[in-house]
């Protein structure tokens, strides 16, 4: 059977609160890119009311499932009308390679099209290449690199 087939994808929920956010820094961890301390509570607020920051806010957030676990999110947050911000996308270490990126990446943009938004942007740390080449491979293009707490970040966008 294929993983993929498996793999249940909905929206957040807020059981899903705790295990989220274990997921996200574990991604941090993995690619060399967690910052701690007040930063990291800087960084962060949004996670911590995410059906306010997201969801209610003209934007979404995702959930990837299987086996009752959750094995990857994303978001899609509102920069301004006609602009979203594609946020928080993690896929955990062992499902990486398997498609759930692309599905959730994938959903987002359907969503963000459905929601009117002409434009997406978003940003990740150099180190993770892997999400260069997903985002590359949907249309997005670099357009700057500057530190963002000491870490080198790439900025990409594309239209809708």
């Amino acid at each position: 059977m294929d993983y993929m087939e498996n793999v249940l994808l909905r929206q957040f929920s807020e059981e899903d609160q705790e295990a989220l956010y274990e997921l996200h820094i574990a991604g941090l961890e993995q690619t060399n890119s967690l910052i701690s301390g007040e930063a990291r509570e800087v960084l962060d607020q949004d996670l911590k009311n995410i059906r306010n920051t997201y969801i209610h806010n003209n934007g979404e957030f995702l959930v990837a499932k299987t086996d009752n676990k959750i094995v990857g999110i994303g978001g899609l947050k509102k920069v301004d009308k006609e602009t979203a911000e594609i946020k928080r996308m993690r896929v955990e270490e062992i499902s990486q390679g398997k498609g759930i990126g692309s599905l959730i990446l994938d959903k987002l943009i359907e969503r963000a099209h459905e929601l009117g938004y002409k434009k997406l942007i978003l940003d990740t740390s150099a180190t993770q290449i892997p999400a260069h080449r997903l985002y590359e491979s949907r249309g997005f293009r670099e357009y700057k690199r500057e530190p963002v707490y000491g870490q080198e970040t790439i900025f990409y966008k594309r239209d809708i």
